[in-house]
C-alpha cells in the first residue's frame, strides 16, 4: 500500500514541476514577445511588463529548483565525501559540528533522552573544562 502512495505521490510532484516549467517558460515567452515587439523597453509600461513576468517566471522555477537541490544534496550526504558543516560561535570562532551519534547519550531525571543540541553543548562543555585542568 505505501508504494502505491509514494508512486502517486511522486507522479503528482513530476506533474507539479512540468506545470511549473511550462508556467515558467511562458512567462519567459511573454518576456521575450515584449523586448521584440514593444518599442520603448525603458518606458514604465516596458518596464512592468518586464519585471512581473520575470519574478512570477522565477517563483514558478524555485519549485522544481528546490526538487533538484534537495536530491542534488541528498546524494552528496549519501556519498559522504563533503566537508563537516561548520558554525559560528558566539565569539566569533569556527566550530565543528559533531554528529549526534558521537555524542553521549544524556538522560533527564525521569530517564528521558537529551535533545541534540543540549548533548551537544554539555559535550562542548566538558571538553573545554578538561582542556583547562
Amino acid at each position: 500500500m505505501t508504494t502505491t502512495i509514494e508512486l502517486s505521490m511522486k507522479r503528482e510532484e513530476s506533474l507539479l514541476n512540468l506545470l511549473c516549467l511550462i508556467m515558467a517558460a511562458g512567462f519567459f515567452a511573454l518576456i521575450a514577445y515584449d523586448v521584440i515587439a514593444g518599442g520603448s523597453i525603458i518606458s514604465t509600461d516596458g518596464l512592468f511588463f518586464i519585471v512581473v513576468p520575470l519574478v512570477l517566471a522565477l517563483s514558478f522555477l524555485s519549485v522544481p529548483a528546490k526538487e533538484f537541490l534537495s536530491r542534488r544534496l541528498e546524494k552528496r550526504a549519501l556519498a559522504g565525501g563533503g566537508p563537516q558543516p561548520q558554525l559560528i560561535a558566539a565569539g566569533g570562532t569556527t566550530v565543528v559540528a559533531s554528529s549526534p551519534s558521537t555524542l553521549p547519550s544524556l538522560k533527564d531525571a525521569r530517564g528521558r533522552s537529551m535533545p541534540p543540541d543540549v548533548s551537544r553543548i554539555v559535550a562542548e562543555l566538558s571538553k573545554a573544562e578538561g582542556s583547562k585542568q
